[in-house]
């Protein structure tokens, strides 16, 4: 089972300074408990869109490898 999880992070652009970003975590449960699995850290400035995401993704258990075409494709 695939579990994703939006993740704050700082940015600092030469462009616009400072500010923040969400991205998503992404997390397998298994037997022996959860192993990160992959880490897109820059995803919208909007946190309720990548929680929602987070929350889509994992309801539908969108397979990781997807994730990067699903992200692109929204944006």
């Amino acid at each position: 089972m695939y579990r994703y999880l939006p993740v704050e992070n700082e940015v600092c652009s030469p462009y616009t300074g400072h500010y923040r970003t969400f991205g998503l975590r992404v997390l397998r449960t298994g037997e022996r408990g959860d192993e990160e699995i992959m880490v897109l850290p820059d995803v919208s400035t909007d946190f309720g869109f990548v929680l929602r995401l987070a929350s889509l993704f994992t309801v539908k258990q969108l397979d990781p490898l997807h994730l990067l075409d699903v992200i692109g494709d929204l944006l």
